[in-house]
């Protein structure tokens, strides 16, 4: 065996053994603070949660052999990045909810749905986290639970780019061609927004979309593949929406362009 053979052994040795600080205890070539599963499965149980998962809402009913190709795509990439993490625990307790109603959101804009989701959530958390027999002291609530405060958007612009611009899997998407919109809740304009009241106004001016020409739009295009695990995961952090922001057409994440 040659010095190179036994050095490329010896790698692939340390590979096998090798264990993250702070390991996973579900994968411990992971740590636990970049394991999906194990942040995820945190967060549920701090909140007193059972389930978790964006809701999903299809605003576009033209290609109904694209929306399926779309849901099958969306499966795939969440089961494979628990996989990696070992988390299928944690996936089985994710809640996929879609609104699929083309007599109530063919073609609806965000702001629609941002209103039916506020009106959804406010009941939903009850209704889907809370135990039988809960008395009123101990009502759950929506907690960091990124399911009670964004939601998932595919219009037909998403549906195209996440079905017939980005690869099939199990190619992975590494220029972010496929995207959905995630919309934020709580966005309000900046000039209804009490956290702006009294400052001056921002004097930029942006291209036009959705009417605002302000530089915060209350919805991001976010990486297909990652939505529904990492986005999930980064999104529970109070700020993680803020931090991760990028005006649309940006896709949000790496690569930045």
């Amino acid at each position: 065996m040659t010095e190179d053979m036994k050095s490329h052994d010896a790698f692939l040795e340390r590979m096998r053994n090798f264990v993250a600080q702070d390991p996973s205890p579900r994968n411990p070539r992971i740590s636990t603070n970049s394991s999906f599963a194990d942040r995820i499965e945190a967060q549920y149980q701090a909140d007193g949660h059972k389930t978790w998962g964006y809701v999903i809402y299809r605003t576009t009913y033209e290609d109904e052999t694209a929306w399926t190709e779309f849901m099958r795509r969306l499966r795939f990439w969440a089961t494979d990045s628990m996989e990696f993490c070992n988390g299928q625990d944690v996936l089985d307790k994710m809640t996929w909810t879609v609104f699929d109603n083309k007599e109530r959101f063919d073609g609806v804009n965000t702001a629609t749905i941002r209103q039916h989701f506020r009106d959804w959530a406010e009941t939903a958390v009850r209704h889907e986290q809370q135990e039988p027999g809960q008395v009123d002291e101990d009502l759950v609530s929506m907690g960091r639970s990124p399911r009670y405060r964004y939601c998932v958007q595919v219009d037909a612009e998403a549906l195209k780019s996440a079905v017939y611009d980005a690869p099939s899997p199990p190619d992975f998407d590494k220029d972010n061609q496929g995207w959905v919109k995630v919309i934020d809740k709580n966005w309000l304009p900046r000039n209804e927004d009490p956290r702006f009241t009294g400052r001056k106004p921002d004097p930029n001016m942006y291209e036009e979309i959705d009417g605002l020409t302000k530089h915060s739009v209350g919805w991001v295009k976010c990486p297909f593949p990652s939505v529904m695990t990492e986005y999930y995961m980064l999104f529970q952090d109070p700020n993680g929406y803020t931090i991760s922001y990028r005006r649309p057409p940006a896709v949000i994440g790496y690569p930045w362009k």
